[in-house]
């Protein structure tokens, strides 16, 4: 069941920032420089050009052809072929070759082959979400979290479909579906040996680690962003999850949850401190941003616990396993409470250092929403001409 809770002092997020996440506790396993093959683009060679021409034109490269069209040798047709059947261009048949489509056809158009290298990937898995990410250990930021030394929350169990598998079979199995973000079709198999692969998880669990959050954009799509917090004279440390759609999902539900009418009635009952069960009309006006347009009993009940109507509202909304932060502006649903609304607008802006407050009303109910406030000089300014009138 979604929580909710005030937020004293709420703080839109910075630029590039979707949302901001003060808690979350996250499964997370990680393993830097796993080798993998690489598939890479290299331009093909003279010979093999004509190799794969041949068979493009006749159907079948063989050596008697190769022989009698160049002159060559016909033992230096599987030399000439090698990479192109790697490439799965061309296919051995017999002592020939014969083209497979369409990657002879791109082949020959782009007159590159793909050449099989081992790189190193770092990996992260998410058990909760089976997220599985491929990221770039030069930017992957997994070396400045393994020198912070996280310590764990606690521990979470790894679903069934993990539980005593090695990481490299794991790693195949998902490679195979196409579901390991990050990993292009270019990677094309895990160059490590399941015996000598570590276990995902240990004895069927994952440790969990307690940090802060935000979701950032990039492009149309949302990029998760955990912060570990640091130790003695260590400044927190950033670690990136592109792809990791599932933990996405997970808080953007959260950050949805005020789009239900029921859950926004509870959230404004606590909010307002009061137990009526009415939830405001609002539009959204961002992944973390609302505009509630208050009726006249809210707008007097918000004012008499001293809330300046004028400011947002801040909402932590508590799910499972993370909070999120919610900015809600506020308007009048009535003209009513349109006019506190203002007051308190009109009110805000003359109390500002240096500001001009002749537009604010010499009248009792101004100088008692101001003192309300907390805007005291502000009253002692309107006030001037009653309290210092000496003349």
């Amino acid at each position: 069941m979604i929580g909710y809770s005030v937020v004293p002092r709420p703080v839109p997020p910075a630029d590039g920032v979707l949302a901001v996440l003060p808690e979350v506790l996250v499964p997370l396993l990680w393993w830097r420089g796993v080798a993998v093959r690489r598939a890479e683009p290299v331009s093909m060679t003279p010979l093999e050009r004509f190799t794969l021409e041949l068979a493009l034109t006749t159907g079948r490269a063989d050596p008697e052809e190769l022989f009698e069209i160049t002159g060559l040798p016909g033992s230096l047709l599987p030399i000439a072929a090698r990479r192109l059947v790697a490439a799965r261009a061309l296919a051995v048949s017999g002592d020939a070759y014969v083209p497979v489509f369409p990657a002879a056809d791109d082949a020959a158009r782009t007159r590159t082959v793909y050449e099989a290298r081992h790189v190193s990937l770092d990996v992260v898995l998410l058990p909760l979400t089976e997220d599985l990410l491929a990221l770039d250990p030069a930017v992957s930021g997994l070396r400045a979290v393994e020198q912070l030394r996280p310590r764990s929350a606690g521990n979470a169990p790894v679903p069934a479909s993990m539980a005593g598998r090695k990481l490299a079979d794991y790693l195949r199995a998902r490679l195979a579906e196409g579901t390991v973000a990050g990993a292009g079709r270019d990677v094309t198999a895990v160059a490590q040996l399941d015996v000598e692969s570590p276990p995902v998880g240990r004895d069927g669990w994952c440790p969990v680690y307690r940090c802060r959050a935000e979701l950032r954009q990039d492009g149309d799509r949302y990029v998760p962003v955990l912060w570990f917090p640091g130790k003695g004279d260590k400044e927190p440390t950033a670690l990136e999850l592109p792809g990791a759609d599932g933990l996405v999902g997970r808080w953007r539900a959260l950050l949805d949850a005020l789009a239900d009418r029921g859950e926004r009635a509870r959230a404004w009952d606590e909010l307002l401190g009061w137990r009526q069960h009415v939830a405001p009309r609002a539009e959204r006006t961002g992944p973390a941003r609302w505009t509630c347009r208050l009726t006249l009993p809210a707008a007097r009940r918000l004012a008499d616990r001293g809330r300046n109507l004028a400011l947002p509202l801040g909402l932590a909304v508590q799910g499972e396993d993370a909070v999120v932060e919610v900015v809600l502006d506020l308007a009048g649903a009535d003209p009513e409470a349109g006019e506190l609304v203002a007051t308190d607008h009109l009110l805000t802006a003359a109390a500002q250092p240096g500001a001009d407050a002749s537009a604010v009303p010499r009248t009792a109910s101004m100088w008692e929403r101001a003192w309300q406030l907390g805007f005291h000089n502000l009253v002692y300014a309107l006030r001037e001409a009653e309290d210092f009138g000496y003349a």
